[in-house]
């Protein structure tokens, strides 16, 4: 409660005034040492409390006396306002400059966060939107055609070299139809339509070189004359070509303090990824083949057992120094 307490007369000896409640019958006081001017003059005390309805003001001093004031409560004014819509500007001073935030009460903050991904190697996707009618009308003679065709030539052998065996799903070279759920054992390989080969469960694989081209399909066909009229109403269609994400996977050692150490070391221990086919060109070496996830090289170094050269690896899976053992 915020109460106005005056002494009207006060006597020479007065003073220091303690000041209690009714509340708790003068029990404890809730304001100690008030000087006799400030309450002659007239004082607020804003911790009177609830409910008091008396102050005994109490002098302390030479003249210890009180006296008992009873609580005038004025009339009770109640006013209710509408604020419009209100705007808050705060400014804050950062060493690289000003930074001004406006906020207007009557509106909906909007909060809008932008994600930059981790961008790999490079996806070309083409789309194609056609349509209309066409007409056309042919006339042939007796023809023969002989066509020639290697399919899947660009063919690669993937072996496991983990100690389970890796369920794979694949394009066989020279087969064209793919395969899902083959069981690869451990220490075997397979040939595979280039980038097409995933590995859902196990792994990972070891990509050993290329394999043999498959023989070729020759196919002769013979038309006899023919007079052709064709009309096609084509809807919108969408083409999409993707480009297929290339990686390629080394078998490194555990890792040592300098180059003698990783080189002295012919086991492998883990198996890392890059972008690049040569080992000492790539810049990054990720956990995993989608190229995703750097790896923590903690700045040591690493041989890779297949062709006995070293790198040093950072933190962020950064190469940081490289050469042959």
């Amino acid at each position: 409660m915020n109460v106005l307490i005056t002494l009207t007369t006060a006597g020479a000896d007065t003073g220091p005034f303690n000041l209690y409640s009714n509340v708790d019958n003068y029990t404890t006081a809730f304001e100690t040492n008030i000087s006799k001017g400030i309450l002659v003059a007239g004082y607020t005390s804003t911790i009177v409390p609830p409910g008091t309805t008396a102050i005994r003001v109490w002098s302390m001093g030479i003249c210890a006396n009180y006296v008992n004031i009873t609580l005038t409560v004025p009339a009770t004014t109640t006013t209710t306002t509408t604020a419009a819509a209100s705007t808050t500007t705060t400014t804050t001073a950062a060493p690289s400059g000003t930074t001004t935030t406006t906020t207007t009460a009557a509106s909906v903050p909007t909060t809008t966060t932008t994600t930059t991904p981790y961008v790999g190697p490079a996806t070309t996707t083409t789309t194609t939107t056609s349509g209309g009618t066409t007409t056309t009308t042919s006339t042939s003679t007796s023809t023969t055609s002989t066509t020639t065709t290697s399919i899947f030539v660009s063919c690669e052998q993937w072996q496991n070299d983990t100690l389970a065996e890796a369920t794979i799903t694949y394009t066989p070279c020279g087969s064209g139809t793919p395969v899902s759920g083959y069981a690869l054992a451990t220490t075997s390989s397979v040939c595979a339509v280039y980038g097409s080969i995933t590995v859902t469960v196990g792994g990972p694989l070891t990509l050993v070189g290329a394999c043999s081209a498959p023989s070729t399909t020759t196919t002769t066909t013979t038309a006899a004359p023919s007079t052709t009229t064709t009309t096609t109403t084509a809807a919108p269609s969408t083409t999409t070509t993707t480009t297929t994400l290339v990686y390629y996977a080394f078998s490194l050692t555990s890792g040592g303090i300098d180059s003698a150490t990783a080189c002295a070391d012919s086991s492998a221990a883990i198996t890392l990824y890059g972008s690049n086919i040569s080992f000492l060109s790539n810049a990054t070496f990720y956990n995993d083949y989608t190229l995703l996830s750097p790896y923590d090289g903690s700045n040591l170094y690493y041989k890779n057992v297949a062709n006995n050269e070293y790198v040093q690896i950072s933190s962020i899976g950064s190469q940081t120094a490289g050469g042959s053992c």
